[in-house]
């Protein structure tokens, strides 16, 4: 007598670092399960799924070997519901930015000169800086141009 392999209801779900499958089999249980990945021809990879109790259930999925990690795949049952998770492989699409030393140096030199000022002005402003203030400040900038000309930032 002939087996007839019913085709069981799935859903692919597409996820931002893996691929799910969630495969319905209810009436079966973990031990009527088998999940099989086996290479089928270069770059391409098959999950088979099957269930046999007194119904028997079968679903395939190719997959291709350049976009999965499919040394991580996870498999889980439970509640009636097979999950098969298929991690994607990380793209390198960031772009390096590359800078000369000495322009990084400007541009940073020039940005915290920017903030150091525009924050006396603003307290200055608001009358917020006594003569002992004005003081300390006079010496951070002194502080600051002897730190700047003596590693030649």
């Amino acid at each position: 007598m002939e087996q007839y392999y019913l085709e069981p209801y799935c859903q692919w779900k597409r996820e931002k670092g893996y691929d799910a499958i969630e495969i319905e089999l209810h009436g079966f249980n973990i031990d009527d399960v088998k999940v099989v990945l086996k290479q089928i021809e270069e770059g391409k990879s098959m999950i088979s799924i099957m269930a046999e109790n007194p119904r028997c259930l079968r679903k395939r999925f190719e997959i291709p070997n350049d976009i999965y990690n499919l040394e991580q795949i996870r498999a889980l049952f439970w509640n009636g519901k097979l999950n098969i998770e298929i991690p994607k492989k990380v793209e390198s699409n960031k772009l390096e930015i590359s800078m000369p030393k000495f322009e990084f140096k400007r541009i940073l030199k020039e940005d915290m000169k920017n903030k150091f000022i525009s924050a006396v002005e603003c307290l200055y402003a608001n009358g917020k800086i006594p003569a002992f203030g004005f003081m300390l400040i006079a010496s951070g900038l002194f502080a600051y141009k002897y730190y700047i000309q003596s590693y030649g930032i």
